[in-house]
């Protein structure tokens, strides 16, 4: 049999398989229109004019960058990074790749807005995915007077019909 070293057998069809599948779970930004009602919503009580600013300076002081925003159409699309492999095959299996968020507002009443943020990972393989609808809130409401999110019953009546806790 010869001294020759032995070399590992490669299987490129698993290689290929494994791409197609990191490829399959790739949620793109725009996709995130497809999940709208599935997220968490939040009712405030102000004008858009002053609601839209807060929550697009939120977005970005959270850390996430803005991808798409259309103040007329009420959404706000970002991203927490720019993964670093071009090519998902590249891609190790355990790699957290990030994560795509969508800030959707709904008009439900006389300056009373629902906010529903939507934080889904970019790769249906990411081990580790981040939540980021807790920081986006927390960071709207940190631009907000307090009086944006008082319990008063236009608010109250906003959030029973988003199936929220009524403060």
């Amino acid at each position: 049999m010869g001294g020759g070293r032995l070399r590992p057998r490669t299987r490129p069809g698993l290689a290929l398989a494994l791409a197609a599948l990191s490829l399959a779970g790739c949620l793109s930004t725009g996709s995130l229109f497809n999940y709208r009602g599935r997220g968490v919503a939040r009712c405030y009580r102000l004008s858009y004019e002053t609601l839209w600013p807060a929550v697009e300076e939120a977005v970005r002081w959270a850390g996430l960058v803005i991808e798409n925003a259309s103040e007329e159409n009420l959404f706000i699309i970002a991203r927490s990074y720019q993964p670093e492999v071009e090519d998902p095959a590249d891609m190790a299996l355990d790699a957290d790749q990030g994560e795509a968020v969508a800030v959707f507002f709904e008009p439900e009443g006389r300056d009373v807005w629902a906010v529903e943020v939507i934080s889904r990972p970019r790769f249906a393989l990411d081990p580790s995915p981040r939540d980021w609808t807790q920081a986006v809130f927390g960071a709207i409401e940190d631009r907000l007077p307090a009086e944006a999110s008082a319990p008063d019953d236009d608010l109250a009546a906003c959030t029973r019909a988003r199936g929220l806790p009524v403060p």
